[in-house]
C-alpha cells in the first residue's frame, strides 16, 4: 500500500503566523495571465515567482521562465527568506470555508497532512487517477522540476479512510502541533498549516497509510510528472513527491458539482427546441418559475429528478429523468465503458446532449468552446439571465459523492472531464520539497 514519510520542509520565515499569506498564491493552473501580474505586485517575495513565473519578450522557450524560478529559489534560499526545518516533520494542513448548498451557506474544516510519498505507477493500484491529463501542463511542469530540483506545489490526495482512523490521527496531530502560518484567501477560506516533529505521530502516519490507498484528487499532472522525473533521474533522491493527503471519511470533504451551460455555435446541429429534443430522451417535469431558489430546491427535495434544465430560449425550468429512449440510446453508445459511468450525471449530458443531440464529438476542445462550467446555482442563473440568446440553456445537477468517484476508478474508469471539483484548492507557498540542491 502506500508509502510516505516525514522531511525537513523549506518554508519562507516569517516573524508572525499571519505573515505567510504574502507569500501564498493558488495552485499554478488557478493562475491565469492577469492574476500573474496581480500576486507580482501584490508582493516581491510571493511565490507565483517560482510557480508561474511571467512570461518575458526575450524568452526563447517556455524553459526560460523555469530558469528564472529556479534563480528565485535559490537566491531566496541564500538569503534567508526560505529556511529548512531542521528535523523530519510532516505538516498539517488546515482550510475552514463556507459553501452554497440548496441555496443555504454552510460552513465546513477540512483537514490534511503534507507529507512524501513514494512514487508508484498506477498500474500498481496503490495511487489512482480520477481523471485523464494533458501533455502540455505536463512538459511545462516537467521543465519546472528539472530547474528547481523541488516540489514546489501541493498535490491534493485522499487516502481511503472506512475506519475513520486516519482523519482521527490528523485531527490529533493538529491539536498538539506547533501552528507554523495563516491567512484568509480572496474567497474568504482560513488556510493554517501546523508542523510536527513528533516521532510517535510521524510512525502512527507512516503505518496507518501502509494500509491505505490514495486517489489523486487534484495534481494529477504533478504527479504524473514526478513519476516520469524519477525514471528519467534514475536516483532515490526523486523518488517521493509532496502530497497532502485528506481522509475520505473527512466531514469537510467538499465536492462541488460543476453545472453545464451549454452555448449555441455553428458546430454540430443546430436546435431550435432544445426541450422538445430533450423529450426523445427524458420525461420532462414542469417546475415552474425560473430562479436560482426553484433549481436548488428540486436538486435538493425531488430525488426523482436527475438533471434540472433551464431553457435559455422558452424560459422554461424543466425537471428531467432517463425515459426509454434514453436508456437506449446510452447502451448502445460509448461501448467501451461501464453501465454506471454511463448513467452519471454529467455523462448523460455529455452523451445525450452534446454528441446525441447536438452531435458534436466528446472531445476536450470542443467541450471548452461549447459549455461553460459554474460551480454554484447562483452563478449559473446569473449567466443565462444577462446572455440567455447565447446559450440554449443550462444543466443543473447535484455533486458527486466521494463513493461514487472512488468506486468508478477502482473499477478501472476515469471520470468524464469536470466531472468534480474539489473545494478549496491547496495554495502554494506555505512548505516545499527540496529534493537535490
Amino acid at each position: 500500500m502506500a508509502d510516505v514519510k516525514a522531511f525537513k520542509g523549506f518554508r519562507f520565515a516569517i516573524n508572525k503566523p499571519e505573515e505567510l499569506g504574502r507569500h501564498c498564491a493558488p495552485p499554478y493552473d488557478m493562475i491565469d495571465d492577469a492574476m500573474v501580474e496581480t500576486l507580482y505586485a501584490k508582493d516581491e517575495l510571493n511565490v507565483v515567482r517560482i510557480t508561474q513565473n511571467r512570461r518575458a519578450a526575450s524568452d526563447s522557450a517556455n524553459k526560460d521562465r523555469h530558469l528564472r524560478a529556479a534563480v528565485f529559489f535559490k537566491e531566496w534560499i541564500d538569503k534567508g527568506i526560505i529556511v529548512q526545518d531542521d528535523s523530519d516533520s510532516v505538516y498539517i494542513y488546515r482550510q475552514q470555508f463556507t459553501t452554497e448548498q440548496n441555496g443555504k451557506t454552510v460552513s465546513h474544516e477540512r483537514t490534511g497532512i503534507c507529507v512524501l510519498v513514494k512514487l508508484v505507477a498506477f498500474e500498481d493500484q496503490i495511487v489512482f487517477p480520477h481523471e485523464y491529463t494533458l501533455s502540455g501542463p505536463k512538459q511545462d511542469r516537467y521543465e519546472l522540476m528539472e530547474t528547481t530540483k523541488s516540489n514546489t506545489g501541493q498535490i491534493f490526495g485522499l487516502a481511503t479512510d472506512d475506519d475513520g482512523k486516519f482523519y482521527t490521527m490528523i485531527r490529533k496531530i493538529m491539536e498538539s502541533a506547533a501552528l507554523a502560518g495563516t491567512f484568509t484567501d480572496e474567497n474568504n477560506v482560513i488556510h493554517t498549516l501546523y508542523r510536527c516533529t513528533d516521532d510517535t505521530f510521524i510512525s502512527e502516519t507512516t503505518f496507518l497509510m501502509k494500509t491505505r490507498n490514495i486517489l489523486i484528487a487534484d495534481g494529477h499532472h504533478r504527479y504524473e510528472t514526478a513519476l516520469r522525473f524519477y525514471r528519467d533521474q534514475k536516483s532515490e533522491d526523486f523518488s517521493h513527491v509532496m502530497m497532502t493527503l485528506v481522509s475520505m471519511a473527512d466531514p469537510g470533504l467538499v465536492i462541488r458539482p460543476f453545472h453545464r451551460l451549454v452555448r449555441k455555435s455553428d458546430m454540430g446541429k443546430s436546435v431550435t427546441d432544445m426541450k422538445s429534443e430533450l423529450s426523445n430522451y427524458f420525461d420532462l417535469e414542469p417546475l415552474g418559475v425560473v430562479s436560482a431558489d426553484t433549481i436548488s430546491a428540486a436538486l435538493a427535495e425531488k430525488p426523482e429528478i436527475e438533471i434540472v434544465f433551464w431553457d435559455s430560449v422558452n424560459g422554461d425550468l424543466t425537471g428531467l429523468r432517463l425515459n426509454a429512449g434514453g436508456e437506449n440510446f446510452l447502451k448502445n453508445t460509448m461501448p467501451q465503458q461501464s453501465d454506471n459511468w454511463k448513467h452519471l450525471d454529467v455523462s448523460k449530458i455529455n452523451a445525450i446532449i452534446i454528441n446525441g443531440i447536438l452531435q458534436l464529438p466528446l472531445d476536450g476542445h470542443v467541450l471548452h468552446d461549447i459549455v461553460n462550467y459554474v460551480n454554484d446555482v447562483s452563478s449559473g442563473a446569473v449567466q443565462l439571465t444577462k446572455h440567455a440568446g447565447d446559450f440554449y440553456g443550462g444543466f443543473f445537477i447535484r455533486p458527486m459523492s466521494i463513493s461514487v468517484v472512488n468506486e468508478t476508478v477502482k473499477g478501472g474508469e476515469r471520470m468524464p472531464q469536470k466531472s468534480t471539483n474539489f473545494f478549496p484548492k491547496l495554495y502554494s507557498g506555505l512548505v516545499f520539497n527540496r529534493m537535490q540542491k
